[in-house]
């Protein structure tokens, strides 16, 4: 099989695993080809969302992914694009052979996405010969591009669960998601029958004289439960054992609760 410049395979987008073609996270702007699915993709994702939201704003049609070629001016080397490791942000205001494309702010802003990315991902600003001020590309192994993507993964993690919720009083996949982790349970954002958060809540207000059985039940909106009235009781509210499908008291002292990072 053939190998682009970093070592990576190459080839159709079926013989590399396939492509993600997700949107960069937090936006609406793509990579039109894609990137190598998996922990690639969630690396060079990364990369772009960061270099979206604290170097310059990403512009549709102007990022690129994906790409079987040899290297501009090379008769025989693939392209880290032809194994979908290295994607090109804002290429016409960061043209090939062009330095200084970008300030000193941008740079520095530049320099931090790479530092968090322990070396895994080079700029083509950092070229010594043939500047390429656009590009960003992988230049480490599979095991070491996968550990950047737990890294990815648990930062994500970590900066949801310290996001302040928005106090709506509804039971939305926000409050359910950070009631999940604050709880140690799997966070998927959903109130399940039964449900690991629900026995992890039962398991708590037992502790504070719930008196419950802990069998994942008694959390459904609009029925009368002694697990909702246990949970009202203890939040500090009247337990009328209710917990309405639209807006609720309880759900707004439950998101107050939430918002101080413990429950």
């Amino acid at each position: 099989m053939a190998h682009s410049q970093n070592g990576w395979s190459a080839g159709t987008p079926t013989t590399i695993g396939g492509l993600d073609k997700s949107p960069v996270p937090g936006t609406k702007i793509k990579l039109p080809q894609g990137v190598r699915k998996g922990d690639v993709a969630t690396v060079l994702l990364y990369v772009a969302e960061r270099f979206h939201h604290s170097v310059e704003a990403l512009h549709a049609d102007q990022c690129w992914g994906y790409n079987y070629r040899k290297v501009r001016g090379s008769e025989s080397t693939l392209s880290n694009h032809a194994s979908g490791t290295a994607i090109d942000l804002n290429a016409p205001a960061h043209p090939l052979g062009k330095a200084g494309t970008f300030n000193a702010k941008q740079v520095a802003a530049i320099r931090k996405i790479l530092d968090f990315c322990d070396g895994a991902v080079r700029w083509g600003g950092d070229y010594r010969t043939r500047k390429d001020e656009m590009h960003f590309e992988l230049i480490k192994d599979a095991s070491d591009v996968a550990l950047i993507a737990k890294k990815i993964h648990v930062a994500r993690a970590d900066a949801a669960a310290h996001a302040k919720l928005a106090e709506t009083s509804l039971l939305d996949p926000a409050t359910i998601r950070r009631w999940q982790q604050i709880m140690h349970t799997p966070a998927d954002g959903a109130i399940h029958e039964p449900s690991d958060l629900v026995k992890a809540v039962q398991r708590h207000l037992n502790k504070h004289g719930g008196k419950l059985t802990v069998d994942g039940l008694g959390l459904a909106r609009g029925t009368k439960t002694k697990t909702v009235a246990a949970l009202q009781k203890y939040l500090g509210i009247r337990a009328t054992g209710i917990l309405p499908k639209g807006k609720s008291a309880t759900v707004l002292t439950l998101q107050k609760r939430l918002n101080t990072g413990t429950f």
